[in-house]
């Protein structure tokens, strides 16, 4: 992981970079199993940034390169990935008002040895872009009073894994998909954070409401993805899939603190709850078909519970006490 930065005035420039390999000999009793797989990951980012300290103004850009080359029996031979993204990003200062805005374009590019029939069309390479946008501030309100706000988008590319893996787990098949599309969305979220003083006690509670949307959102999948004749369990197994528009909203708290017992006795205390309600929001649209394409998936059919997403919490509760 070599690094270098390099400060002059208010400019500040620095350099890391990553080189990555991964070997995994998956064998047993000697014998291969066709699971190994390899990869090797280059990865640089370059940032640079400017403090404007007569206008209370930060501006940092830079630009993020990443490549992944990768060998696997899982992954039905040798496949290249490619993730590029440029990122400025503006912090400035008003008395008590911080606000920063911030846009990211990213790029992501698959190169597979294999040939995959995507809308009609033999490929063997998927590039796509996107440009993602943020902006959030904090304003203090009182001496230990802040509340905040923001609202920024996501964008993400499929894994190798979920548009190539082929597998047999115990009887169960996985099946590729290459056809998988980006997923997409938004979030935001308002907050207020409240210093508390009891005595010897110190601390602060923090009260947060969000909401998170998605567009063709990917899930892991349960259903009729294969042959019923040649593949084991009458083709039934998992994909990686597209569900389309789904919803995730909430709220959290959490309460963080420090008092003294006595003059030998520290007590120190995290604890927190979020509740979550995370949901389809197309229930009874088709987002797949079966082999056969005689069957459409919906969410409806193909989840045990359509009021909540698959692989979701909405409950999560924590606490952590320590003595000193």
């Amino acid at each position: 992981d070599p690094f270098i930065s390099y400060i002059k005035g208010d400019n500040r420039h620095s350099i890391r970079t990553r080189y990555l390999k991964v070997i995994n000999d998956n064998s047993t009793q000697g014998e291969d199993s066709g699971q190994d797989n390899e990869s090797d990951t280059y990865y640089t980012d370059y940032q640079w940034q400017k403090n404007l300290e007569a206008s209370n103004l930060r501006v940092t850009s830079g630009i993020t390169i990443e490549e992944v080359y990768a060998r696997s029996d899982l992954f039905q031979g040798n496949n290249s990935r490619t993730n590029h993204s440029l990122y400025t990003q503006l912090d400035k200062k008003w008395n008590r008002l911080n606000l920063s805005l911030g846009a990211r374009y990213e790029y992501f590019s698959i190169n597979s040895e294999n040939t995959y029939l995507i809308d009609g069309d033999s490929i063997n390479h998927i590039s796509t872009g996107k440009p993602v946008f943020r902006t959030g501030l904090n304003y203090q309100m009182a001496e230990h009073t802040y509340i905040r706000s923001s609202w920024g988008q996501g964008y993400r590319f499929p894994s190798m894994a979920e548009l190539f893996i082929s597998a047999n787990q115990s009887g169960l098949e996985i099946y590729p998909n290459p056809d998988l599309k980006p997923e997409s969305g938004w979030s935001t979220e308002m907050g207020i954070k409240q210093g508390l003083q009891f005595g010897n006690w110190m601390g602060y509670l923090d009260l947060a409401a969000f909401w998170m949307q998605y567009d063709d959102m990917m899930e892991f999948t349960f259903g009729p993805w294969g042959d019923p004749e040649t593949k084991p369990l009458y083709g039934l197994g998992f994909k990686s899939v597209n569900v389309g528009r789904t919803q995730i909203s909430g709220f959290e708290f959490s309460l963080a603190g420090q008092g003294q017992i006595n003059k030998d006795l520290t007590v120190n205390i995290l604890a927190g709850y979020t509740y979550m309600n995370p949901k389809s929001l197309d229930l009874n649209e088709a987002y797949a078909t079966a082999y056969d394409d005689s069957t459409e998936i919906t969410y409806a059919t193909s989840s045990s519970d359509t009021t909540v997403l698959k692989y979701r919490y909405k409950h999560i509760a924590k606490i952590d006490a320590e003595i000193q």
